[in-house]
């Protein structure tokens, strides 16, 4: 039996991010409606702002993740802050980890 250690869980989340973002940029976008902003438009936003920098945004993806995950009700706590930044720190030390996440975010950026 493999063991997933939670490296592996990021990863597997943000291959599905990417996979789900590449769906996204191949279906039409339809007229919008007057509801809130959803993960995805509210990360293609930050994606949009081109003096944040590059470490900001991938943080921000890694929070858009965890909160999908997590669920919302968390995203208000300090201590998510925390476990952010520890997550984003695991994925960079693994170069793996880090190519995933520079290749998510280009794919919102648009590199």
């Amino acid at each position: 039996m493999t063991q997933i250690t939670p490296t592996d869980q990021v990863l597997l989340l943000l291959r599905e991010q990417l996979q789900r973002s590449d769906r996204v940029r191949s279906r039409k976008v339809g007229p919008q409606d007057e509801r809130p902003a959803t993960r995805q438009q509210r990360i293609e936003a930050l994606a949009a702002v081109k003096d944040l920098p590059p470490r900001d945004f991938r943080r921000a993806l890694v929070r858009s993740l965890l909160s999908e995950r997590l669920g919302e009700q968390l995203v208000a706590d300090p201590a998510f802050e925390a476990v952010t930044g520890e997550v984003l720190r695991m994925i960079e030390e693994s170069d793996e980890g880090r190519d995933l996440l520079d290749k998510v975010a280009a794919g919102f950026r648009g590199d």
